[in-house]
């Protein structure tokens, strides 16, 4: 049968009356449109002329309304009520190509939504709406907060549970987890009781009745006997080998891949390996590692057409006779775990995800490693506990390719593993106290993508601490890892369960409007992203305090600083980003803004916050031919200077940073001053916990109209340049201000009301009246004290004008006077 892509027989036709060229016109028609019964009518009649012609249409070509991104893969955003349409009329259409990601995103927006019952139940199409419900492919439960339709898009909870089809597939997959749950399934709990509270169990009981017994038998399932199979079937932190910890960690270019044998080394050898580093494995264990070395080609590049040989010390190249794309993809393996009677399976899923399965065949155990093939690298990606919390591992997982030929981490630990029961899993279970709970699912509510964080660590080495006087006979590190992943996750099942049941004296019944969720401390939550920023403020702040002391004698030399450039441009300068963290719209269109959080957070500690003016930054001109090496630090009378940056190029100009702990600032101890700013905004570490915990309860502040028009009022400003002086811009940005920009991002923009024609032209008056610094004291000065008076529109207005008019309107020495 002749494939037509959208119906499109002849695209360079003006009048193509074939039927795939009437069936284009139609869908262009009646896309995004109620489908009226002549529009029916006229499918069907179309549809009888293309089975006639043996014509069949592709999908996507036809009902495609957007192509959206999924990382580099496309994600096709269809018109589904047309394709539901479509397919009750007969429309013959081909199976989506493999590897097809749909979006829901255009048909929940439509105030008008069929019920896709036709769709639905087509078997082509079946798994692809289930998947563009659940959206796996954004890993909801591993990662944190990536995007999450479910959670993320406005109303598409809503239109799924109205949806008859769709309300069918996932009755279909509440009925699989539940299946699997009784199997001993954890990982499958896991996901179930993450998707039930992002769709309410409530609702969907309500929208899906014969789900309701099966919803609830997933939110009261016993978690510790879950909890246990997992344990008996093993973990993937049982097995290891020196050779492999000595890397330290896997990264997303670490493969493993076959290699050609020579004297001394089997056929069957495997190389785990990355750029520059590489363990020879065969039958029995290591043959070579770990190495440190190079490859002839790169062996993640996709073009390597060569195997490798180990001899004489190095790899080298040999041509093979059969093609990369002839090689058979790893799609399996066993392994005989310590102390096991019988083998377990390992089974690679889809997207990269390898799973071990129990002895009833259900999953127990699951992680991250990538697309990988065993003859050359393609993201063989080991992961664990901070990334991915699917009964997760440790940090080193060994390709599954391996398994068989690595030993036992721990005989002792593993066979109190095989005999792990349900009593002893509810021990460990009961041990972690719901204040930990609490924050563990906090934690996961938070986090953004992969990064490592304080917060985690600190919680993973609780559920350690617990763990510890329990299983006396674990005594490997990365063993006990593993397990505090396991038990990281039935804790996260347990308390997301309990918010959405109630226990009555005959019943457990599921609660129509759900618990509250556990809520940490924003204000005092360590940043997630900015973490080497904030160790080195606390480093600065603790050089800077032994510099000052007299009873110091030898103070350090020199501190370590943060692989960054120019952040000292933003010491002082808090109240700037506070502000516009504070004003930036919510929603899952702005999630930059919880990392203007985060870095609100980062500077909000005592030594960089304090708004005291006991820090300058400096640029000296030096006369000296080797200046000195940057975190050098040099004592002063009254604190300490660190150089901060060398010069660049010809330049003999350097970027310091000096303390003093009475405020008071002399000459340099060497070169000399081209340019200098005391930092002395907004701050303070209360009032930035303050201020994070009324933004975290409260969300976006509302746009200061009547501060501003203050402010311009007594300034003698247009509504205009009040605002863009309000607002002010980030530190880095200067170069775009001096070049003209008027500086206001354009979500807040929006959000003021003001033509973007006034503001350039408010920027370009503002440029003749003060430079960027100046410009800049303007936010700090009005930040209100009570970051409280931010969400009642009262700011210091009358500080900041004061200011203003005697540094700018008054020319002044441009230092903000004390409030």
């Amino acid at each position: 049968m002749d494939k037509l892509k959208g119906g499109d027989a002849d695209s360079g036709s003006v009048a193509d009356d074939s039927p795939g060229g009437q069936l284009r016109r139609l869908a262009e028609k009646a896309a995004g449109r109620r489908l009226t019964r002549p529009v029916r009518g006229e499918l069907a009649r179309i549809a009888e002329l293309l089975r006639a012609d043996g014509q069949v249409c592709e999908p996507i070509g036809f009902a495609t309304v957007n192509r959206l991104s999924a990382g580099h893969l496309p994600l096709w955003d269809l018109d589904f009520d047309l394709l539901d349409a479509a397919l009750e009329a007969g429309v013959p259409f081909s199976a989506p190509a493999p590897g097809t990601m749909l979006s829901l995103r255009a048909w929940a927006g439509r105030s008008r939504r069929g019920g896709l019952a036709v769709v639905a139940a087509d078997p082509r199409f079946r798994p692809l709406l289930r998947e563009a419900v659940l959206d796996r492919r954004a890993d909801l439960l591993a990662l944190g907060r990536p995007y999450c339709g479910l959670r993320d898009d406005a109303g598409l909870v809503d239109a799924v549970l109205g949806a008859s089809g769709l309300l069918d597939i996932l009755g279909e997959t509440v009925t699989a987890w539940s299946e699997a749950v009784r199997a001993g399934s954890l990982p499958a709990l896991h996901e179930a009781v993450h998707f039930l509270d992002v769709l309410g169990p409530a609702r969907l009981a309500e929208a899906c009745p014969e789900a309701r017994d099966r919803i609830r038998e997933l939110l009261t399932a016993d978690i510790a006997d879950a909890l246990a199979a997992t344990w008996r079937t093993g973990l993937v932190d049982e097995l290891g080998d020196a050779a492999l910890d000595a890397f330290g960690s896997y990264w997303h270019s670490d493969d493993v891949f076959r290699v050609e044998p020579e004297a001394g080394v089997p056929e069957d050898a495997f190389v785990v390996a990355s750029s520059g580093r590489a363990t020879v494995f065969g039958p029995r264990g290591v043959v070579a590692g770990p190495l440190y070395c190079r490859f002839p080609t790169e062996p993640g590049s996709s073009l390597t057409s060569d195997r490798y040989r180990y001899e004489g010390g190095q790899f080298v190249a040999v041509p093979r006779a059969v093609a990369a794309a002839d090689e058979e993809d790893a799609v399996a393996a066993t392994v005989l775990m310590p102390g096991a009677t019988q083998p377990s399976e390992l089974r690679r899923g889809a997207g990269g995800w390898w799973e071990l399965y129990g002895e009833k065949d259900v999953v127990v155990g699951r992680w991250f490693q990538g697309p990988s093939r065993p003859t050359r690298t393609w993201g063989t990606h080991s992961v664990g506990r901070r990334r991915h919390r699917w009964a997760p591992g440790s940090e080193l997982v060994p390709p599954a390719q391996v398994w068989g030929r690595l030993a036992a981490r721990d005989e002792a630990g593993s066979r109190a593993l095989r005999g792990a029961d349900r009593a002893s899993a509810a021990r460990v279970l009961d041990a972690v106290d719901s204040q930990l709970g609490d924050r563990i699912v906090e934690l996961g509510r938070r986090n953004p993508v992969g990064d490592h964080s304080y917060e985690i660590d600190e919680a993973f080495d609780a559920v350690r601490r617990v763990l510890g006087p329990l299983l006396p006979e674990v005594t490997a590190d990365r063993l006990l890892d593993g397990i505090a992943g396991t038990v990281w996750s039935a804790v996260e099942c347990r308390v997301l369960a309990a918010r959405h049941v109630a226990a009555a004296a005959d019943e457990v019944a599921l609660r129509a409007e759900p618990a509250p969720f556990p809520h940490a401390d924003a204000g005092v939550l360590r940043a997630r992203i900015f973490i080497a920023m904030q160790e080195m403020f606390e480093r600065l702040g603790r050089v800077a305090d032994k510099c000052a002391d007299p009873a110091v004698a030898t103070p350090p030399l020199s501190v370590r600083l943060a692989n960054a450039r120019n952040w000292e441009s933003s010491l002082g300068r808090l109240g700037c980003r506070a502000l516009r963290t504070a004003l930036a719209p919510a929603g899952p269109e702005h999630r930059s803004n919880e990392l203007r959080a985060d870095h609100v957070r980062a500077w909000g500690v005592a030594p960089v916050c304090d708004p005291a003016g006991r820090w300058r930054t400096l640029s000296l001109r030096l006369d000296v031919g080797n200046p000195p090496r940057e975190g050098t630090v040099c004592r002063t009378p009254r604190g300490c200077l660190i150089v901060l940056q060398g010069p660049h190029g010809s330049s003999a100009v350097i970027a310091a940073l000096e303390y003093a702990a009475d405020g008071v600032f002399g000459e340099p101890p060497f070169g000399r001053v081209e340019s200098q700013r005391v930092c002395a905004g907004w701050g303070g570490a209360e009032r930035v916990a303050a201020f994070l915990r009324l933004l975290d309860a409260r969300g976006p502040a509302p746009w200061p109209e009547a501060s501003i028009r203050a402010f311009a009022e007594a300034a003698d400003l247009s509504v205009e340049e009040a605002s863009l002086l309000a607002i002010g811009f980030d530190p880095y940005d200067a170069y775009l201000i001096r070049q003209g920009a008027h500086g206001m991002p354009k979500n807040l923009a929006e959000r003021s009301g003001l033509a973007d024609e006034r503001l350039k032209e408010a920027g370009r008056a503002l440029a003749r009246m003060a430079d960027v610094d100046r410009r800049l004291e303007i936010p700090e000065l009005l930040m209100p004290d009570d970051p409280a008076d931010l969400w009642a529109d009262r700011m210091a207005v009358g500080r900041a004008a004061a200011w203003w008019n005697t540094n700018v309107r008054t020319p002044g020495d441009g230092t903000a006077p004390t409030a």
